[in-house]
């Protein structure tokens, strides 16, 4: 055989040997990116359930602060939010007005068109609270037929206010069952620069005046030192009745 053919076996061999060797690391990198991809999936799928279980994480959160904080009945802020809402308020405004206002007549509502009227009629008076409509106007239900309001303002806004939630209710007639019946509100309202800064003193102080209104048969009334610090013994506790239509 001549060199010339020997040369080119040995060549060839090289070149088949050298295909081999690129054969054999192809196919390892193949089996590596094989393997890369099916980690990668796997991880995507870790991934995508970790973020669902956070997404759900998320919403039973929000549900538990929710039903921590709204009303079943009215679907408005409970007492809770709202000493949330003032702690928040007293300390990052100048002014704060809290307002409390009680329903008279409610509990004869009650006694004479049952529960569920009286549920309806709470929640009539929470969307009438809801259209005073200004951001600067927090609507809450404290309990029963109790709500306040929490203003960003100082005492002729708070003024302002009461005397519009007063006539919301009390000048427009509700209707139940097909039938209008009239409710007196009693509204009591105090401002910070009169109570000072504690969410509770605030509540309570314009609580007290409400109990003054409501002993008036149904007005408004702001808080005055000599309404003392705690309603008055003879305070009606439900007057007048609900005329109805």
């Amino acid at each position: 055989m001549s060199q010339t053919a020997n040369s080119l076996i040995t060549a060839a061999g090289g070149l088949l040997a050298g295909l081999a060797v690129a054969g054999l690391w192809a196919l390892r990198l193949w089996a590596l990116l094989t393997r890369a991809r099916t980690r990668l999936r796997t991880l995507d799928r870790v991934v995508r359930n970790a973020h669902g279980l956070v997404e759900t994480l998320r919403a039973e959160r929000d549900t538990y602060h929710r039903q921590a904080t709204e009303d079943d009945t009215t679907r408005l802020p409970n007492r809770r939010a709202a000493i949330e809402r003032l702690t928040h308020a007293v300390t990052t405004h100048s002014e704060v007005g809290v307002i409390v206002l009680d329903l008279v007549g409610f509990k004869l509502v009650n006694d004479r068109l049952g529960h569920r009227a009286g549920n309806t009629l709470l929640a009539q008076v929470a969307e009438r609270l809801r259209r005073l409509g200004q951001s600067d106007v927090f609507p809450a239900r404290l309990s029963g037929d109790e709500f306040a309001l929490i203003v960003q303002g100082g005492l002729d806004r708070t003024i302002s206010v009461a005397g519009r939630a007063w006539r919301d209710i009390s000048q427009v007639p509700f209707v139940l069952h097909g039938r209008q019946i009239d409710i007196v509100a009693s509204v009591g309202y105090t401002t910070t620069d009169q109570a000072g800064r504690d969410p509770e003193s605030l509540l309570h102080l314009a609580d007290i005046a409400m109990y003054w209104a409501k002993a008036n048969g149904g007005a408004v009334h702001g808080y005055a030192e000599h309404m003392g610090d705690a309603p008055s013994d003879g305070r009606p506790r439900d007057w007048p009745p609900p005329y109805d239509r």
